[in-house]
């Protein structure tokens, strides 16, 4: 191959399209597509939602809480309710790049209202056609702390639809078993 001369240019492209970081970004492209912004139903879990996999202050155009459920202050007597949640979106639609993966969520009426990357959280990386990130958090209150490991996933299924799955594993202390959740995001057709 001629990387110097005048075909040079022909020889790089297809070096770099050899590269398994290049043939790993065309992989994950099957996942662009648009989906329901909530999960389907499972039975007896609670739905997810896509905004799940985002951070950052645009998060917050995706719903409206109802102030009016806020407790104002802590009384004892008082019970403690969770402010009603309006999620504004309807679909979200992925696009995988070289910069990552990003969601863009569309309400109901057609109307964009945020697009956000996923990788504030972790760096998400393409393998075999899905996304895959790992990672390990501190959680517990008090003196029951824990070291977790989560392993996430994010592939598309035989019907097209978008499959996020969730292992944790709490491995300080040791000896604890992974538990696995999954939800299904179906393609808007």
């Amino acid at each position: 191959m001629d990387f110097l001369g005048p075909r040079a240019i022909p020889a790089l492209i297809a070096a770099a399209s050899l590269h398994p970081l290049a043939a790993g970004a065309a992989d994950c492209a099957a996942l662009d597509g648009t989906y329901r912004y909530e999960s389907a139903a499972t039975a007896g879990a609670s739905p997810r939602y896509l905004s799940d996999l985002t951070l950052g202050p645009e998060r917050r155009k995706l719903f409206q809480m109802d102030a009016r459920s806020s407790p104002g202050s802590l009384n004892p007597a008082q019970t403690l309710q969770r402010p009603k949640v309006t999620h504004l979106a309807a679909t979200a639609t992925v696009k995988h790049g070289g910069s990552g993966a990003s969601l863009r969520f569309i309400d109901a009426s057609g109307k964009q209202l945020a697009e956000m990357g996923i990788d504030a959280s972790g760096r998400w990386t393409c393998k075999d056609a899905r996304l895959e990130r790992r990672s390990e958090r501190t959680a517990g209150l008090g003196d029951v702390i824990r070291t977790e490991r989560v392993e996430e996933t994010l592939e598309r299924n035989g019907a097209g639809d978008l499959v996020y799955r969730q292992a944790v594993t709490i491995v300080d202390p040791p000896g604890g078993k992974p538990v696995s959740s999954e939800a299904r995001f179906p393609a808007v057709r």
